[in-house]
């Protein structure tokens, strides 16, 4: 575990990544980069979750469009030092659910919500000329969009 590297990102860091995480893919007049083409998001009976990394901390963001329990139980099975679940509400009718992880728990993450055939991973960035490097293995292909509401 590394303890200096926790003890510089605080749950103020961490909801402001957050926020600005759904700022670019929340609101219909944000547009953003997808490694996902918004016709592969059609399908009602797949769970897409939203994968950022975030900007300013070594974290990543992982936003459910749709509540799936064994994928939350990929994120619970974390130390809790290293995992971050928060939801804001910017409405009544409306919540933006994240999960913020440490970035050392990327790799076995991504893997283990892959094993769910039902899981759509949909990588997300606002400049495809900047992708993050936690992004670069996986070679994904980025298409710009608008939101698609969940």
């Amino acid at each position: 575990m590394n303890y200096p590297a926790l003890q510089k990102v605080t749950f103020k860091a961490l909801k402001t990544e957050a926020h600005q995480m759904m700022a670019m893919c929340f609101w219909k007049s944000s547009s953003y980069w997808s490694s996902l083409l918004p016709s592969s998001l059609k399908d009602s009976a797949s769970v897409v979750i939203r994968v950022s990394c975030f900007k300013k901390v070594n974290w990543v963001g992982f936003n459910f469009c749709k509540y799936h329990a064994q994928a939350v139980e990929v994120f619970r099975k974390l130390p809790e030092t290293e995992r971050f679940f928060y939801e804001i509400k910017p409405n009544h009718y409306a919540a933006f659910k994240v999960w913020c992880i440490d970035e050392c728990h990327f790799k076995k993450v991504i893997s283990e919500l892959n094993n769910y055939a039902e899981i759509k991973l949909e990588f997300l960035v606002s400049d495809p000329s900047q992708v993050p490097q936690l992004f670069q293995g996986l070679k994904l292909e980025f298409s710009p969009r608008n939101v698609q509401p969940c």
